[in-house]
Parts: structure tokens; sequence; C-alpha cells
């Protein structure tokens, strides 16, 4: 008899799923964890009990602030809502001028009670000590407003 009758000229092999497999594994942990991090888009850095009211129900704020810390130690004030302005702090001495900012924002609150918060962000360039430092001096001089850190 000859090799390979009944056979129709075919090989038996095992396929080996283990490397598509692991290659799997590692492309969904990354997606799961690149998902998690693009969930976030503003964060809330306020103490809880200044940000906590109990009342679920109000209407939102008149106005929206955005504070932006731009890379030449400017700082970008954005308003809108019932209000629209855009204004440019510029640095004191060097540095961020967060006493200006300080005073823009008590001026904004007051004419807005309603008011409970901003949304403070920076440019990519600026260092993280910075963005910490201007939290500091916003939430020693502003205790009763949310500080939210957000930016894309």
């Amino acid at each position: 008899m000859s090799a390979g009758v009944g056979n129709n000229g075919g090989q038996d092999f095992d396929l080996n799923l283990a490397p598509i497999i692991d290659c799997f594994t590692v492309l969904i942990t990354f997606m799961l964890a690149s998902a998690s991090f693009l969930a976030i888009g503003v964060f809330d850095a306020s103490v809880a009990a200044n940000a906590a009211s109990g009342n679920d129900k109000t209407k939102p704020p008149a106005i929206r602030i955005e504070i932006e810390l731009g890379v030449n130690k400017d700082v970008a004030l954005k308003v809108e809502g019932k209000l629209n302005i855009q204004k440019k702090l510029h640095p004191r001495d060097g540095k961020y001028d967060g006493q200006a900012l300080v005073a823009e924002l008590k001026s904004l609150s007051s004419r807005f009670p309603d008011t409970n918060g901003f949304v403070l962000g920076a440019a990519d360039d600026v260092e993280y000590v910075e963005l910490i430092g201007m939290m500091e001096v916003l939430r020693t001089q502003l205790p009763k407003l949310a500080i939210l850190l957000g930016g894309l």
C-alpha cells in the first residue's frame, strides 16, 4: 500500500493559540486603561464639605468660569453665560498673578452669588507644581468656591 491513501493528501497539525490569546490580552488591557483616562473630563479638586450642598435640584449657575494657566505665566479668564468676557491677566514679578485672579473671582462671585465653583486648567508645558501653587492660593482665598480641574 502506498502512503497517504485515505488521507486525501492532508496533514494533521495542532494550532497554537497561546500567542494569539497573549496579543489580545495585552490589547484589551491597553484599551481598558486608555478608556478610563478618557472618561475624566473634569475632576473635582475641592474639599468635599465645601462642594456638598445637599440640594441636587438647584438650577445651574448663571455663569461658568474657566481659568487657564499659560506657559508665559499669564492667566486666561473666560466667563460664559449671562456675562461673556475673556480676560488675560499678565504675570507679576515673573509669576502667575494669583491676587489679581482672586480679585476677579471675588467680583464675579459677588455679582453672581449662585456661582459655586470654577474650572482650572493649564497648558501642556505648565509644571504641575505651579498648578498646585495656584490651587492653594485660590483655595485659601476663596474657600467657598469649588475648584474643578479640567482640560483636554
